[in-house]
């Protein structure tokens, strides 16, 4: 009995470990497919050639999310640039409202034809609680900031 109580302690430690490590994944996941498709309307200029506002761009992605990623805890940036190595890659400092959602605002910039469109969702995911030591979390009070990137150089639509 005494070895069970032993082993039992670091034996769950590190069952809740690799559960709070695979939603994680599983949630960045899950991001990455919403970026791909948001990304293709982009690519296509199909975003452009409707004058989609960033308001209604982020409302289009938000339809497309899965049912365990909130809206309210997603920011949509969208940027150009004059060359793949000049496309956004650095992490923004996130700022949160009284509500716990951020509050940051982001670039809405679609582009032209034949140009380099950067898209980035940043996602607040809660971390599972999970103590015992692990910490999966980049914000502060347990959250973590799920990022998906798409760039690609927009087709020569008209």
């Amino acid at each position: 009995m005494i070895e069970f109580a032993l082993v039992a302690v670091p034996f769950l430690a590190v069952i809740f470990a690799a559960l709070a490590t695979s939603l994680t994944f599983f949630a960045q996941q899950g991001l990455e497919t919403v970026a791909a498709t948001a990304a293709r309307s982009i690519l296509t200029g199909a975003t452009q050639s409707a004058s989609v506002t960033q308001t209604q761009f982020k409302s289009q992605v938000c339809a497309t999310l899965p049912i365990y990623l909130k809206c309210a805890n997603l920011l949509v940036s969208v940027d150009r640039s004059t060359d793949f190595a000049g496309a956004a890659t650095t992490v923004p400092a996130i700022t949160f409202g009284a509500n716990g959602a951020p509050t940051n605002t982001t670039p809405y910039n679609l582009g032209a034809p034949g140009e380099i469109v950067t898209l980035r969702l940043y996602y607040v995911w809660q971390l599972p609680s999970v103590s015992l030591g692990y910490n999966l979390s980049t914000l502060p009070g347990g959250r973590r900031l799920l990022i998906a990137t798409a760039v690609a150089k927009t087709e020569q639509y008209s």
